[in-house]
């Protein structure tokens, strides 16, 4: 045997076992599970796995590998690149293992690397990660200010094409390297929108890490803070919030995590310790054998001294970071802190509004492996401060609230067809009116009509959007019935439990109510 066909077949084994490692795996569905809870497994499945030997399949399942191998060389018409043709079969199996695992060939991993370092930027959007098999992209908000708000890109938006070439093959990493690249640098994209194709041309910039917006609800005295993203500044941005809502006599707080698809886990840690005590745990992680492998707390002392009431927002794209600092304020809202000054303790309200997050509750590592290539591997999932994990269950929310936003085209069609009097047919015109006035009328309508059209702001989008917003304005309405419960009778609200029986009591959310039928 020649030295050539040695190492071919050297290398064939190593790449048999590594393929069959992955084959081995049970295949998922294409289907999303991610916000179910797993099914209770049958019995006969579960009799079976017990009594299955892994090294038994793996060694099972080489004989076929090497087989494929063999026959491609020898008889398939095309010369193949065994190179490529290994990379790509790895590529399709380790997802296999899971949603999140994946394998880096020796370019994406190489492409991934320079993208983290040196003067690159991106285009700024929050995205729902795709398998190799999918066809797009969708991209579920745009940062403020950032490239893609600037150059059109709207929330729903799916990227189908990155300079020319389809999504299809491509795992979510390599497709978000691609969308990176050095500053000032401009990206072709084509997406789908109400299921038209469009095509944009983004100017790649460094993304802020101002990632949050902030109101004053004035009327209510109310303060709303709006978070994309767990970043470096994040904690600090909320910290500041919070001491403005000290200084003054806020009613309560609205942060919104909705479309928050996580960030960084030390963010999230540095942010609960503004609302827990000093030294409490935020988070631990777990193996697969149950072994805890880290445990995550709090080193700070609270910002938040008072019982001041914290609505937070959350829907299906709250994921992981998001979901941990939701959970974590939940358990200890519940738990309550005992006093370690001789004083009362004090009491967190934290409420959640909206729809069940995500369930994003995995731990991924990414583990250089021979010739130039990479596995990012699910190695661990995160468990909250009571021990259970989110994983593929997300957290449920305490009122559950739809959005209900009638999109601004539709409300406009609606106000034109029906929504007035000359919509109808034959309507009368009063002749009362004098012509003078009629003229006004019309000069101040034209007027109207032309500010309208005037291209508003981002700020000014924002704003509406948030006056729109039934989520938001039911987190007003609680606020608001919570403080007029304390002024009437504190002891009726003056723990998290009876706050929320109280309100549950008292306002009708999305939730189903119990009826009787009358004989």
């Amino acid at each position: 045997m020649s030295l050539l066909k040695i190492k071919k077949f050297y290398l064939l084994i190593i790449t048999s076992l590594i393929l069959a490692q992955a084959l081995a795996q049970d295949p998922i569905e294409k289907k999303p599970q991610l916000l179910l809870a797993e099914k209770e497994p049958d019995k006969k499945t579960v009799k079976q796995k017990a009594t299955t030997d892994p090294e038994k399949d793996i060694y099972q399942w080489l004989r076929t590998v090497s087989e494929v191998v063999t026959l491609v060389e020898k008889k398939a018409y095309r010369e193949t690149d065994f190179s490529n043709f290994v990379q790509e079969s790895l590529k399709a199996a380790v997802p296999h293992v899971d949603a999140h695992s994946a394998f880096f060939s020796n370019e994406s991993y190489k492409a991934t690397l320079e993208s983290t370092s040196g003067e690159f930027s991106g285009i700024g959007v929050s995205i729902i990660g795709k398998t190799p098999d999918d066809d797009a992209l969708v991209i579920v908000d745009v940062i403020h200010g950032g490239p893609a708000q600037k150059g059109g890109l709207k929330p729903g938006d799916k990227i189908i094409e990155v300079e020319g070439d389809k999504l299809r093959g491509l795992s979510t990493d390599e497709v978000i390297t691609k969308l990176k690249g050095k500053v000032g640098t401009e990206v072709n994209l084509k997406i789908i929108r109400d299921k038209k194709p469009l095509e944009f041309k983004i100017k790649r910039e460094i993304i802020k890490d101002q990632n949050s917006i902030c109101y004053h609800i004035k009327d209510h005295d109310i303060y709303y803070l709006s978070l994309k993203l767990f970043t470096q500044t994040a904690s600090k941005q909320v910290e500041d919030l919070l001491k403005k809502a000290n200084k003054g006599q806020c009613n309560g707080i609205i942060l919104d995590l909705r479309r928050n698809p996580g960030g960084i886990l030390d963010s999230v840690v540095d942010m609960a310790g503004l609302f827990i005590d000093k030294k409490s745990l935020v988070v631990s992680t777990k193996s697969r054998s149950g072994k805890v492998v880290a445990k995550y707390y709090t080193s700070t002392e609270p910002v938040l001294k008072s019982d001041l009431p914290i609505f937070i927002l959350i829907d299906n794209f709250t994921a992981s970071a998001s979901e941990i600092l939701a959970g974590c304020l939940k358990y200890y809202s519940n738990k309550g802190f005992k006093s370690t000054d001789n004083k009362k303790p004090r009491n967190l309200m934290a409420f959640l509004v909206g729809t069940s997050t995500f369930g994003k509750g995995s731990v991924q590592e990414v583990i250089p492996i021979s010739n130039g290539c990479a596995l990012k591997l699910t190695t661990m999932l995160y468990y909250l401060p009571s021990q259970k994990s989110i994983q593929a269950i997300g957290i449920k929310p305490d009122f559950l609230v739809k959005p209900k936003i009638t999109p601004a085209e539709e409300i406009k069609w609606i106000k034109e067809l029906y929504g007035k009097e000359t919509s109808l047919k034959h309507y009368i015109i009063p002749k009362e009116i004098k012509k003078d006035d009629i003229n006004k009328d019309k000069d101040k309508d034209k007027q109207a009509k032309s500010k309208e059209e005037t291209e508003k702001s981002w700020e000014e989008k924002h704003q509406e959007a948030i006056n729109q917003d039934e989520q938001i304005k039911t987190c007003i309405n609680l606020i608001n019935m919570l403080n007029f419960a304390k002024k009437c009778n504190p002891n009726l609200v003056d723990t998290r439990k009876k706050a929320l029986r109280f309100l549950k009591q008292n306002y009708v959310t999305d939730q189903e109510v119990k009826l009787e039928k009358l004989k």
